[in-house]
C-alpha cells in the first residue's frame, strides 16, 4: 500500500498548513446523473469544450464503477469526491472544473489500488498538484500545500518542474468577482460553504508565483500577472481588520484571528512585493507586521502558544511552525526575537502546577499548558485524561476501608516534557462515637516547640551606598542589603565611623558586606591584617549576615592567592562570629571557565558558606551569564566537592526588567537569592543611573512591579516550570500529650503558600481523626484543630503531611513523638 506524505517546510517553501477537519457533506440524490448535468450545463454555457466535457464524463462513468465494486473504506473517498463535482452544478466554470475534475481523477487513481492513508497525508498528482486526505472527505485539491510545492520547486531552481505545477495552477485559478484570481476549497467546512478562499493561501500563491516567475524566464511575465491576481483577491474581502492593524483571514468565510497564518502572510507579501515591486502589498505587509507585533502578547500563554484569539492551543506541529515564522521575522522587529525565544523555550519546558484544597476524594490542581494527565492513588482505579491548561478536579468515591491512600499525579505535555508531584493523601478515618459533654478532668495538653524555623527558600536583597538609603530597600519589601566596606591595607582595625555607619542599619536588616581589598594579598603578613580587619568588623556589625571578599578572582593564576586570603578571614570572622557566613566572589566576566575549577581547587577543604555570583552581560568570549548558574553550581560541585548556596549579585536593568529578571531567577532551584544592584541612583552624575530610585528618591517606572515580583520570589510563588519544590514547615509545635475526650491541635506554619493534612493515628498508623486546609506563606503561625473524637487510652501520634500551592513535589511528612491518651 502506497503511502507518501509530503512535507513543506518554512525554509524550503514558506507555508503552514490549514487545519480542515469535519465530516463530510450529505450526498446529494444520485451524484453520477448531477455530475453530468453540470458538465451539460458548462458546456452549454461556453465554459467546457467538447473533448474536455468528454473526459470529465468518462471520469464520472469511472467514479460510478469504483463506488459501485470497491470494498467499503475505499469506495466513500470517491463518493465523496463525486458529490463535490454534482455540488457545483450550475457553477461548473472551466477552472472550478479542473480543479474538482483533477481531483476526481486522484481520487480514483488513488483508492483503486490503496486503502485510506494516514490523516493529513499529501498525494502529489502528475502535474504536483498535492492533494491531502481528510477522513471521512477524500483527498482534497488543496492550495496552499500546491503553492508549497510551487516555492519548493521554484526555490531549487528547478524550471521544468516549476513550469509544470504553475500551469496546472494557473489552470484552476478562479477570477473572483471583486477582483483578483483566487484558488479555491471546494469542501465545506466549519460553517463555510464551498468554494471558499484561504488569505493565507493566497498570500503564499503570489508569492510562489513571482518565484517562479525568476526561475522560468520565458513566462515572468505572465507568472507575475498571476502573482498580481493572487494578491488583488486579498483585499478587502480577505482582511480583517483589528484593533492593532489588517489581519488575514485564514478561512474566508469567519473572522478567526490565527497567529501562524498573520506571520506567514507577512513573510509571503514581503517577498512578492519585493520581486514584483508592488510597493502597495509592501505597505500592507508592513502594517500586517505591526499588526501581528502588536498582538503577540495575546497568542502567549507564558507556557504555550494560542493558535488563534479565541484560545485554541496550538497543536505541537504549529507551535513549532510559528516559532519558525518568529525566528525569520526576528530581525525585522525585536518583539518577534524575544517572542521566538519564548515560544522556543515553550518547547522544552514540562508542565508547572498549583494546588488547591478539593472536596472529598478529590485532587484540585492548575495546569500551565496542555498534557496528558495521568494520577494514581490506592483510592481508586487510575485516572488518564487530556487536559487543557487551566483548573483541573479529579477524584474517587471515598474509599471503603479505613486508611490513609496516596495521591500522585503525572502531566506530560505535548512536545514529551513530563511533571509530577505528590497531592495530599484521601484520608478514611476509623469511626469513632463522638464524645460525650462532660467536664475535663484533666488540663488542656502542653504544647512543646518542636524548632527553629528553617530560613527563607529565596532570598531578595538590594545594594545601598549608605545606611541612609535602608527606607528605600524597606519600600521594595527586602529586610536584606549589600554594601561595600574598603580595606585600608594593612589595617588591622576598622575606621569607628564607617562601624558607625553600618550599625545605623535598622533592627531585622539582614547585611551582606562585601570585604573590598582593592587587590587580594600576596602575602601572609598582609593576609593576617586583613584577617583581623574583618574579624573585628564582625563583631561590632550586628547586622552582618555574611562577609563576601571581593574583587573576585581575575584568572586562573589568581585562584592560590584568592583562596590562601579566604581562608585567612574566614578563620578569623568564625572565630569572633560564629554564626557570620563568608562567601566567595565569582566575575562572570573573568575567564570563569578556568577561573572556577582553579578556584574550586584551591579552596577543597574549606568551608565556603556562599558565593556571590556577579554574571556577565552576554556570553561574549565564553563569559556566564545570569543564565549560567547551572554551569557555575557544577563547576563548584566538580572542583569544590560542594556547591555553597548561590546568590545572584547585580540585576541592574530598569524595574521591570528586575522583575522579569527576579522570576527567572527565583525559578534556578541552584540560587538562593538575588540582590538587585542599586536601590537609588547616585547623586553623582559619573555614576550610572540603574537605581530602582531616583537619587531624590523617587520610584521609577515599573518599580510597583517590581515590589509584586519580590514579594512573590520571596513567598515562593513564581511558576517554575520543571521544578518541584518540597516545603518544610517554618513552624510545627505538637503537643505533649492527649486527652481522652476532646481534640488533639498543634500549631503550623510554611515558609511559602502550603496545603497542610494532620492526621492523628494510632500507633499501628490507624488513622482516627483529620484535617486538611491552606495555609498562605510566611503567616503566622495557626493553631490547626483536629475533629473531636473519643480516644481509647494507648499511644498515639500526630502525622502532618505538607505540599506546596506553587511548583508542589514530593510531599514532605513530619511525625510526633508518641501521644498518650487516657
Amino acid at each position: 500500500m502506497l503511502r507518501m506524505r509530503v512535507v513543506v517546510l518554512l525554509a524550503a517553501a514558506g507555508v503552514a498548513a490549514l487545519v480542515l477537519v469535519g465530516a463530510s457533506p450529505a450526498a446529494p440524490p444520485s451524484a453520477q446523473k448531477q455530475a453530468l448535468t453540470a458538465v451539460a450545463k458548462a458546456v452549454a454555457s461556453g465554459y467546457l469544450d467538447a473533448p474536455t466535457a468528454a473526459a470529465d464524463r468518462a471520469e464520472i462513468a469511472r467514479a460510478a464503477r469504483l463506488i459501485r465494486g470497491l470494498p467499503s473504506g475505499r469506495r466513500e473517498p470517491v463518493q465523496n469526491a463525486l458529490r463535490q463535482v454534482a455540488a457545483l452544478s450550475g457553477k461548473l466554470s472551466a477552472p472550478r472544473a479542473a480543479a474538482v475534475f483533477g481531483q476526481l481523477k486522484a481520487n480514483d487513481d488513488y483508492f483503486s489500488k490503496h486503502w485510506p492513508p494516514a490523516p493529513q497525508t499529501d498525494v502529489p498528482g502528475p502535474d504536483g498538484i498535492v492533494y491531502r486526505y481528510f477522513p471521512g472527505r477524500c483527498l482534497e485539491f488543496h492550495p496552499l500545500a500546491s503553492f508549497g510545492a510551487l516555492n519548493a520547486a521554484a526555490a531549487a531552481k528547478d524550471a521544468d518542474r516549476t513550469q509544470t505545477i504553475a500551469d496546472a495552477l494557473i489552470a484552476r485559478g478562479v477570477h473572483e468577482p471583486g477582483g483578483g484570481i483566487g484558488w479555491e476549497y471546494d469542501f465545506d467546512y466549519s460553517g463555510g460553504r464551498a468554494p471558499w478562499l484561504s488569505g493565507m493561501a493566497q498570500a503564499v500563491a503570489a508569492q510562489a508565483f513571482a518565484r517562479a516567475a525568476a526561475v522560468v524566464d520565458s513566462q515572468s511575465s505572465s507568472l507575475l500577472a498571476q502573482a498580481k491576481g493572487a494578491y488583488q483577491a486579498i483585499s478587502p474581502p480577505l482582511l480583517l481588520q483589528t484593533a492593532a492593524g489588517p489581519w488575514i483571514r485564514l478561512y474566508g468565510f469567519n473572522r478567526m484571528v490565527v497567529l501562524n497564518a498573520q506571520l506567514q502572510t507577512v513573510i509571503s507579501l514581503e517577498a512578492y512585493a519585493k520581486t514584483a515591486q508592488d510597493s502597495d502589498a509592501g505597505a500592507l505587509a508592513s502594517r500586517m507586521q505591526n499588526a501581528a507585533a502588536s498582538m503577540l502578547g495575546r497568542f502567549d500563554t507564558g507556557f504555550w502558544s494560542r493558535y488563534d484569539l479565541a484560545g485554541t492551543p496550538s497543536p505541537l506541529n504549529y507551535q513549532k511552525f510559528v516559532n519558525q515564522l518568529l525566528k525569520r521575522l526576528g530581525p525585522l522587529d525585536p518583539r518577534f526575537a524575544s517572542a521566538s525565544q519564548r515560544f522556543a523555550t515553550y518547547l522544552t519546558q514540562p508542565p508547572a502546577f498549583r494546588v488547591a484544597n478539593g472536596g472529598l476524594g478529590q485532587v484540585r490542581f492548575w495546569l500551565s499548558k496542555p498534557s496528558s494527565v495521568q494520577v494514581d492513588s490506592g483510592a481508586g482505579p487510575t485516572r488518564r485524561v487530556s487536559l487543557d491548561a487551566g483548573w483541573h478536579t479529579l477524584g474517587w468515591p471515598e474509599p471503603k476501608r479505613t486508611g490513609i491512600y496516596g495521591v500522585s499525579v503525572k502531566a506530560t505535555d505535548w512536545a514529551g516534557n513530563t511533571a509530577s508531584f505528590d497531592a495530599l493523601p484521601i484520608v478514611r478515618v476509623a469511626q469513632t462515637a463522638a464524645p460525650t459533654k462532660r467536664k475535663a478532668t484533666a488540663k488542656t495538653p502542653r504544647i512543646a516547640d518542636a524548632g527553629t524555623p528553617p530560613p527563607p527558600s529565596f532570598v531578595v536583597g538590594a545594594g545601598l551606598d549608605d545606611p541612609s538609603q535602608a527606607p528605600l530597600a524597606a519600600q521594595l519589601g527586602v529586610q536584606t542589603v549589600r554594601m561595600g566596606l574598603a580595606w585600608p591595607v594593612g589595617s588591622t582595625v576598622p575606621d569607628p565611623t564607617a562601624v558607625a555607619s553600618l550599625q545605623q542599619l535598622p533592627s531585622g536588616t539582614s547585611l551582606v558586606l562585601e570585604l573590598d581589598t582593592d587587590s587580594i594579598p600576596a602575602d601572609d603578613a598582609t593576609r593576617a591584617a586583613l584577617a583581623t580587619y574583618a574579624g573585628t568588623v564582625a563583631q561590632q556589625v550586628p547586622a552582618l549576615h555574611d562577609l563576601v571578599l571581593v574583587p573576585a578572582a581575575a584568572s586562573a593564576g589568581d585562584a592560590p592567592n584568592y583562596a590562601a586570603t579566604f581562608v585567612a578571614v574566614a578563620n578569623a570572622v568564625k572565630a569572633a562570629a560564629p554564626n557570620v557566613g563568608v562567601g566567595i566572589a565569582i566575575d562572570g566576566a573573568a575567564a570563569p571557565k578556568s577561573t572556577v575549577p582553579a578556584l574550586g581547587q584551591a579552596l577543597a577543604g574549606s568551608q565556603v558558606d556562599v558565593v556571590a555570583f556577579r554574571p556577565a552581560p552576554s556570553t561574549t568570549g565564553g563569559d556566564w551569564t545570569a543564565g549560567s548558574v547551572a554551569q557555575l553550581q557544577a563547576a563548584l560541585q566538580s572542583s569544590l566537592g560542594t556547591a555553597p548556596p548561590i546568590l545572584l549579585d547585580g540585576l541592574g536593568g530598569t524595574p521591570t526588567e528586575d522583575a522579569t529578571a527576579l522570576g527567572s531567577a527565583q525559578c534556578s532551584p541552584a540560587l538562593a537569592g538575588a540582590i538587585l544592584d542599586r536601590v537609588a541612583d547616585s547623586a553623582s552624575a559619573d555614576e550610572p543611573t540603574d537605581g530602582i530610585f531616583t537619587a531624590a528618591g523617587q520610584p521609577k517606572a515599573g518599580t510597583k512591579t517590581l515590589i509584586d515580583a519580590i514579594a512573590e520570589a520571596e513567598r515562593g510563588d513564581a511558576l517554575c516550570p520543571g521544578v518541584a519544590r518540597p516545603v518544610t514547615a517554618s513552624t510545627l509545635t505538637f503537643p505533649t500529650s492527649l486527652l481522652a475526650t476532646g481534640s488533639a491541635s498543634l500549631q503550623l506554619a510554611c515558609p511559602r503558600a502550603c496545603l497542610y493534612l494532620v492526621a492523628l493515628e494510632q500507633a499501628n498508623g490507624t488513622p482516627v481523626a483529620a484535617k486538611r486546609g491552606a495555609l498562605a506563606g510566611g503567616a503566622a503561625a495557626t493553631t490547626v484543630v483536629l475533629p473531636k473524637v473519643n480516644l481509647k487510652p494507648g499511644s498515639y501520634r500526630l502525622d502532618v503531611r505538607l505540599v506546596g500551592q506553587t511548583n508542589p513535589g514530593p510531599l514532605t511528612r513530619t511525625l510526633s513523638p508518641a501521644l498518650t491518651a487516657g
